[in-house]
């Protein structure tokens, strides 16, 4: 029992089972660091050093979760049912995505109508500014990469299934790489642009919508590296799949998102 604890780490305690031997949930201290790491990193808007903590503990907790997860893996009976917890949970995380996105996108909406058909209005009346031009050839581009990523990351997902380890772990690569080429790409599009979330409404909810997608692109590049990492150390060799899973959910959540961007915040169809 001692010998499993300390596979585990001496900073929690875990759930035996009957056998002496870590159960299927650990009773762990961490996701109550974790919850107050995100509170300093929120307070942190209000009031900025609290960020100085925050973010090291918000690290640190994430990574001591996942470690104390991962080492519980080898007492845990894996079912033929593809949705097991972790699916489960990625499904409710981005139920809960949706409703934030779509205050985002009402958000964007309003501020066109207040900016268009409102009777005060004071701005420009033109919705975007007529002076205003977006590199859709640019910004096409990157949508086909971003929407290539999600198609050789269900071809990852696939190849895991049909036991083809090193071809999975290589379309993750691929996925990975993608991911971080949009984000720079994104980055290039605001250095280059020619307005702030300060200029107009316009302004606001443009970087409003585009940077809460990147960020979510960035959480996307970090959970699918993790799984990278995890399935290069042997973690995914026994068939362990649920994750896996739903790490690559998220991702077809963010490439859905930006097509509905693009359309909308870009092409102006709706």
């Amino acid at each position: 029992m001692n010998d499993s604890n300390n596979q585990i780490g001496s900073l929690w305690e875990v759930n035996m089972n009957a056998k002496g031997e870590p159960g299927e949930v650990h009773s762990s201290i961490v996701p109550i660091i974790l919850s107050l790491a995100v509170t300093l990193n929120l307070a942190a808007l209000l009031f900025w050093p609290f960020i100085i903590l925050g973010l090291p503990l918000l690290i640190w907790s994430i990574v001591a979760w996942i470690k104390e997860d991962v080492a519980l893996w080898k007492f845990r009976e894996i079912s033929e049912e593809k949705t097991g917890n972790a699916s489960w949970a990625m499904i409710w995380i981005i139920i809960t995505e949706v409703i934030i996105f779509s205050g985002f996108f009402a958000f964007w909406f309003w501020a066109r109508w207040h900016t268009v058909s409102w009777n005060e209005a004071i701005a420009s009346s033109s919705w975007p500014p007529a002076e205003l031009e977006h590199n859709l050839a640019l910004v096409g581009f990157n949508t086909l990469l971003l929407v290539s990523s999600g198609i050789i990351a269900h071809l990852a997902l696939h190849a895991h299934e049909n036991n083809a380890l090193p071809r999975a772990r290589n379309h993750l690569k691929v996925t990975i790489l993608f991911g971080i080429i949009f984000l720079i790409i994104q980055i290039y599009e605001y250095a280059n642009s020619d307005f702030t979330w300060k200029s107009h409404s316009y302004g606001s909810a443009f970087f409003a919508l585009t940077g809460l997608h990147g960020l979510h692109v960035l959480f996307g590049i970090i959970a699918l590296s993790v799984i990278y990492f995890l399935h290069k150390k042997g973690h995914y060799d026994n068939g362990r799949i649920d994750s896996f899973q739903a790490a690559i959910w998220y991702w077809h959540f963010v490439d859905v998102v930006w097509v509905l961007l693009f359309f909308i915040v870009y092409l102006e169809v709706i």
